[in-house]
């Protein structure tokens, strides 16, 4: 996608306004006489570098010096620059406004969302402010319209671990929960899922808040943010529609997972996603919300836990010998002899070393025995015991063997599992 915007001009120079390399008075200067681009303008250079950066997210960070200017890409974030602390406000009003938010609302949280069209390629924002100490953080969220539908074969599964999701794809009811920490990758995983699945002779549908991606073969309902229209509503809706399967985009209350939970022991497949640190985490995760355990034991039939880390730059790909104090932690947990990778850095990867990602996973298949513990709401060592009795493996034995596979690196496996 980045050789569709090299013939997109930058319009404004933001790092002469870079406090960290220029005097704070010579800024201030150009201020006073008139030299410094409108808020507008600045705003738009900033989206315009974070598209042709592939970041997927933005965020404007007011302290009590600067106003720093940061990207999210690939899980890190990188800055972009440090701007005079007196923009902050005025940069915060233009994509307010953008975002139909009130620009004069500053002591309140607020969330919207716009679009933005870079070439050819349409984009939504989603923005989402919160008051800070010195004005409003501001966090924009970059997600491209029309993006292709990713396929399960790409999510980085073990054969093992795809065999396992896609037979409890293929189960005619139940429910099948992905999992993570924020920023994980649930929703693309889970519209994997669906896509995976999906067929002339199946009633589908999905449920979010908004939706994410256009599926041509689902009856795809937009949750309202002003809870006028929310997910139960949706899902008692749809119930009397006669779905075979339906998508919920985040099971967040408890009502909301009893109904999901329902929809399931009526004879539907129901995908959704919850935040947790581990797929036999989520599980508590749900009950702590106040999903009855009885339900879960009749309708959970398997949950993927998922993290995201980076995978080694293929074009500067190279053997290395690690530094002792990684290899006598590390080394001590494979069985055998490894070879160790990293990408030494070239212009494909912006010497970082690390080109696109993959997931480092856990695939929990539900038995009776599991559900009897869930039912009796019996410890979580006892269910990990269980779990592992039926061949369950870790996402910490995951991220090991891609290292060992050359997929990713010692350090990415620790800054991502610990």
């Amino acid at each position: 996608m980045i050789d569709d915007f090299k013939n997109i001009p930058s319009k404004v120079n933001l790092e002469q306004f870079d406090i960290s390399s220029f005097a704070k008075d010579k800024i201030r200067d150009l201020f006073r006489t008139g030299k410094v681009p409108t808020a507008e303008v600045m705003v738009d250079e900033i989206l315009l570098r974070a598209v042709k950066s592939e970041a997927t997210d933005i965020h404007f960070e007011p302290t009590d010096a600067e106003l720093r200017i940061r990207y999210g890409s690939e899980g890190v974030l990188k800055k972009l620059v440090s701007l005079p602390r007196e923009i902050s406000e005025n940069l915060a009003n233009v994509l307010k406004t953008k975002g139909a938010l009130n620009a004069f609302e500053k002591k309140k949280p607020q969330d919207g969302r716009f679009s933005l069209n870079v070439g050819l390629h349409q984009f939504d924002i989603r923005i989402s402010t919160i008051p800070v100490m010195f004005g409003e953080r501001i966090a924009l969220r970059i997600l491209e319209k029309n993006a292709r539908v990713t396929s399960l074969d790409e999510l980085g599964f073990t054969p093992e671990n795809l065999i396992k999701v896609r037979n409890l794809l293929h189960r005619p009811n139940g429910l099948f929960i992905v999992t993570g920490p924020s920023g994980s990758g649930k929703t693309t995983t889970t519209y994997a899922a669906v896509n995976d699945i999906q067929g002339m002779e199946k009633n589908i549908f999905t449920v979010e808040n908004p939706v994410e991606y256009k599926l041509d073969f689902a009856s795809q309902v937009s949750a309202s943010s002003d809870k006028s229209f929310t997910y139960v509503d949706a899902l008692r809706a749809i119930l009397r529609q006669n779905p075979n399967i339906i998508m919920l985009g985040e099971i967040r209350e408890a009502e909301t997972g009893v109904v999901a939970a329902e929809a399931a022991l009526t004879g539907n497949l129901v995908l959704s996603t919850i935040l947790s640190d581990s797929a036999i985490g989520a599980i508590f995760r749900l009950i702590s919300i106040g999903v009855p355990p009885y339900w879960l034991a009749s309708t959970l039939i398997g949950i993927v836990y998922q993290q995201l880390v980076r995978k080694i730059c293929t074009s500067c790909k190279e053997e290395y010998q690690p530094t002792k104090a990684d290899e006598s932690s590390f080394v001590s947990m494979l069985a055998g002899e490894a070879k160790f990778y990293h990408g030494k850095g070239c212009e494909k990867c912006d010497n970082s070393g690390y080109y696109g990602r993959t997931a480092i996973q856990e695939v929990l298949v539900l038995n009776d025995q599991m559900r009897d513990l869930i039912y009796q709401h019996a410890s979580i060592m006892k269910i990990k015991d269980a779990a592992r009795a039926s061949g369950f493996e870790s996402a910490f034995q995951d991220g090991i063997n891609k290292v060992k596979a050359g997929v990713t690196t010692i350090s990415e496996f620790y800054r991502a599992l610990g």
